[in-house]
């Protein structure tokens, strides 16, 4: 993307959350009726925004955010370039947003707990924070046996953690727990801190592990307190490779 449509999607996704004002409002609306009509890309585009916009309009009323989140969004928006500063947080916001609605159909429903929807929405921001880095990738899990909601994998070389994240997860069965696990030629190893169960449905996981010595990566059913060897084949399964 050259730096022209860089600056044609800033103003699209400010036109889209209703950021605008101005001299950018009165370039968008040029934009919107001479440009974006003949563009491909950027009709694409506008959808996309439009369509997190939509998303966002859905979620429920916002609860103030906890006094250690705002300097962490205030200090994700000062590492911005000066040249940038004004509209391109904005961008990253709905950038993030968009890949999370469409890779891992998350939303922002965080559930009826206050204290509890604030520690997802701060992992939520740093799954958002990741995938703006550079190298970031990330890795769709595949559900198998019953399960049927999809999981998504974050890293890359200039991340810190890796984080799997999914919506609409089912509960294990009594007495289980689900556990990650990651392999290399075959052969699986529990990750540390990577057993978990899903609150209402949403999983966010930050986890300190490096995932480039490994070539898959593996969620299973498993006894709650068990340290097993080897991965369960029984219960919902995810399943990707790295």
């Amino acid at each position: 993307m050259n730096e022209e449509h860089e600056r044609i999607e800033e103003l699209l996704a400010g036109y889209a959350l209703l950021g605008l004002s101005g001299e950018d409002a009165i370039e968008a609306d040029r934009l919107l009726s001479e440009h974006v009509p003949s563009c491909p890309l950027c009709r694409e585009t506008t959808a996309g925004f439009q369509a997190v916009a939509g998303e966002l309009a859905l979620a429920p009323t916002p609860v103030v955010p906890p006094e250690l989140l705002l300097p962490r969004i205030r200090r994700s928006i000062a590492d911005v370039p000066v040249r940038r500063r004004r509209s391109a947080s904005l961008v990253a916001v709905a950038a993030s947003l968009a890949a999370l609605l469409a890779l891992g159909g998350l939303s922002l429903s965080l559930g009826s707990r206050v204290s509890k929807a604030e520690a997802q929405r701060g992992k939520l921001l740093d799954v958002m924070q990741a995938l703006q880095r550079p190298g970031a990738n990330h890795v769709s899990l595949q559900p198998q046996g019953p399960a049927s909601a999809g999981m998504m994998e974050v890293s890359g070389p200039s991340l810190e953690h890796m984080y799997v994240v999914g919506q609409d997860v089912p509960e294990p069965a009594p007495g289980n727990e689900y556990r990650l696990w990651l392999g290399s030629g075959g052969t699986f190893q529990p990750v540390e801190g990577g057993t978990f169960l899903p609150e209402n449905g949403l999983v966010v996981l930050e986890l300190t592990v490096d995932p480039s010595r490994y070539d898959e990566i593996l969620i299973t059913e498993e006894p709650v307190g068990s340290n097993p060897s080897t991965p369960s084949s029984d219960g919902h399964i995810w399943h990707a490779g790295l």
